[in-house]
């Protein structure tokens, strides 16, 4: 048949070198760039925890005085604001002459008790103060409204507020913050945040490209190696399964799946005016396997070791010997061919090989994550009528899985094509 001439058995050989290396070099530029959407990701979460925005108490402070201070500033009397004052004033009047008219009447104690006995036995009638009342309250009232006692005033309220809001602080730790900023070089929170946000948008854009030919490549190489020939030689699996790393490279090593809860905009009245809070990440997880055997195996303790060795056994390890061993066991010697450890790789570690079932675990995860923060941020946005809440969950499986994904079903069908085909 023509496609078994040496020529285009060396073509297709070229071609699928040129596809892989291809491939390789797009893998290599994804991981860095998804590390770096990653850390940035991370760094983004950092800044709009809501322990610097909702749960701050110098974020509450900020608004609060700045309502205040509106509020001082704004300060006028209305007509139906007047009666209400001059109706306050009246009562602190005559609470006053009451308080000492009680004092007046009170049995007098101490060494001077007898002068004070004489002084008592004057009769002195409260009673046209008490009649006056109304009109020292409108007095006060007059006074009050002049231009220059209400600046006076405004001043005194506002060197008051400011001494209050000197004295209230936080005491949680700012360093995670302030550390994230100066990375940035940033001095605003807001301004570093929209920094970190276009950087994210240009790395997605970049990573999604990638990953979009990675696939498509690899789906090349399988396709012109595997479709248009019966049997595939040693450098036709050599490269088959160097693009089949290439993807278990890419997939363990690079984020698979991200966890958040956000709530976006929180929003209540005070005198009037709005307290809002923007952007508050409740939680925030971006990881990949190698990330998550890195933590198990510096936990220190014995279980966490344990369970880090044997998600990095099965699910690393076990398929990528299986691929390697498949190759010895097609296109080598009867004596390699004979050996248990290969011969065990080739037909007995499928069961032993966790990757499918890996995918399937974050797959579930990722399903089983999505509902339960939904649910508790549908809860939270629910509990109060007169809070304004909208939340968001920002749960999403990532490229790290996609491509974990293709290594798998790219690898149980090489493996099988390679052991039918000796």
């Amino acid at each position: 048949m023509p496609e078994n001439k040496p020529g285009r058995a060396h073509l297709k050989i070229i071609i699928s070198t040129a596809v892989l290396l291809g491939a390789v070099v797009l893998t290599a530029q994804y991981i860095s760039l998804a590390r770096q959407t990653q850390r940035l990701k991370t760094d983004l979460a950092e800044i709009n925890h809501i322990r610097y925005g909702l749960l701050n108490v110098d974020e509450w402070t900020d608004q609060i005085s700045t309502i205040l201070s509106i509020k001082i500033l704004q300060f006028k009397l209305t007509p139906e604001s007047r009666e209400k004052v001059i109706h306050n004033m009246e009562n602190i009047l005559y609470q006053l002459i009451d308080e000492v008219e009680s004092m007046m009447k009170a049995k007098p104690q101490g060494p001077l008790s007898g002068l004070t006995d004489w002084f008592s036995g004057f009769t002195i009638s409260l009673d046209p103060f008490r009649d006056s009342v109304p009109s020292y309250a409108s007095q006060l009232l007059d006074e009050l409204n002049k231009p220059e006692t209400r600046v006076f005033l405004q001043q005194f309220l506002t060197n008051k507020l400011n001494a209050l809001t000197a004295s209230t602080y936080n005491l949680d730790p700012m360093d995670p913050l302030h550390v994230v900023m100066e990375r940035y070089n940033c001095m605003d929170k807001e301004l570093c945040r929209d920094l970190i946000r276009d950087e994210i948008d240009l790395k997605n854009r970049a990573v999604n490209l990638r990953v979009f030919v990675i696939m498509g490549l690899i789906v090349l190489l399988f396709l012109i190696n595997l479709v248009t020939r019966k049997k595939i030689n040693a450098v036709q699996a050599t490269l088959l399964i160097l693009g089949t790393l290439c993807l278990l490279v890419g997939g363990v090593t690079t984020p698979m799946i991200d966890l958040e809860a956000k709530i976006d905009h929180l929003m209540l009245q005070l005198m009037g005016e709005k307290i809002t809070f923007l952007n508050n990440i409740i939680f925030f997880q971006s990881k990949s396997i190698t990330n998550v055997v890195s933590i198990l195996m510096e936990d220190g303790t014995l279980p966490m070791i344990f369970v880090g060795c044997l998600i990095f056994t099965f699910s690393i390890i076990f398929p990528s010997l299986k691929i390697i061993c498949s190759v010895f066991y097609a296109y080598s010697p009867g004596r390699v061919r004979e050996n248990s450890l290969i011969r065990f790789f080739v037909f007995k570690s499928g069961k032993w090989s966790m990757a499918d079932v890996m995918v399937v675990a974050i797959f579930m995860a990722y399903i089983g994550f999505n509902g339960i923060i939904s649910y508790q941020l549908d809860q939270l946005q629910s509990s109060s009528d007169s809070v304004e809440i909208f939340t968001t969950n920002g749960t999403q499986l990532l490229s790290g899985f996609y491509l974990f994904l293709l290594f798998c079903i790219s690898s149980l069908f090489l493996s099988e094509i390679i052991t039918r085909k000796t």
